[in-house]
């Protein structure tokens, strides 16, 4: 992480102990418990994945909906970003747990929800014990294991939040059956969308996504592109008919 930080004009610092790992990234410190890091650590606090200008000068005082959690990084970054509160939905039972103890290391427990759930209206199945290091790229569409996790829909992670201001999913596939599926028009009660996208885990085209959006009323664009032969992009849509303060659209 520092070498890539280097590379990119940041400067970055770490401090290990038994307890936790420490980093300082521009003056930004954070903290992990040591065998609670994610591989997604350097794209988020280094590469600047999920920092979208636009997304982040408006996030002081709003609420987040964070689909695919993982060890909790997002949700640290949208908080320190000034979040007033951040849904994290993470189906791994172990990789749930790292996001709490993390997210209480970073003396944010009361204003992140860890939800041990899958985007889904029914249970899921999930290995028990996944590798925190593998967890990034886990799907809960072709995979399966001896644990079972509630399902949870859009309309229920909607009912946790007061004010949608944000929507981040990166769930390996998941995105393309909440874009497409029956609750799809609840994606309007958000004022922006991060996603990414998994063309070959959910067998659905970027381009059939962005289509769905725009008819939702959402401009797109693309933000990153991380594979660019297996079509894996983070695009930022932005709502252009944003909900009114009496829930109206």
């Amino acid at each position: 992480m520092c070498d890539k930080s280097r590379g990119l004009g940041k400067r970055a610092s770490a401090s290990v102990s038994p307890e936790r790992i420490s980093l300082k990234i521009d003056g930004v410190h954070v903290a992990f418990k040591p065998l609670c890091i994610g591989t997604t650590l350097d794209g988020i606090f280094i590469r600047g994945e999920y920092d979208v200008p636009e997304v982040l000068s408006g996030l002081s005082g709003r609420d987040v909906v964070d689909v695919g959690a993982n060890v909790g990084d997002t949700a640290i970054h949208f908080i320190l970003h000034g979040a007033r509160k951040v849904i994290a939905v993470e189906p791994l039972p172990n990789v749930a747990k790292c996001a709490e103890e993390n997210v209480k290391l970073n003396n944010m427990a009361d204003r992140v929800k860890v939800v041990n759930a899958a985007l889904s209206n029914e249970p899921v199945s999930v290995p028990c014990d996944q590798p925190v290091y593998s967890s990034g790229s886990f799907s809960t569409l072709g995979t399966s294991g001896p644990c079972e996790v509630p399902g949870v829909t859009l309309s229920d992670l909607l009912n946790m939040v007061d004010d949608p201001y944000l929507l981040k999913m990166d769930c390996e596939g998941c995105e393309a059956q909440v874009m497409l599926g029956p609750e799809r028009e609840k994606l309007r009660a958000f004022e922006n969308i991060i996603f990414e996208a998994h063309p070959y885990a959910s067998g659905v085209s970027n381009d059939k996504l962005l289509a769905s959006l725009k008819e939702l009323g959402f401009e797109c664009r693309l933000h990153i592109t991380l594979e660019p032969k297996l079509g894996q992009n983070i695009y930022h849509c932005e709502n252009s008919k944003p909900r009114q303060p009496n829930g109206m659209f």
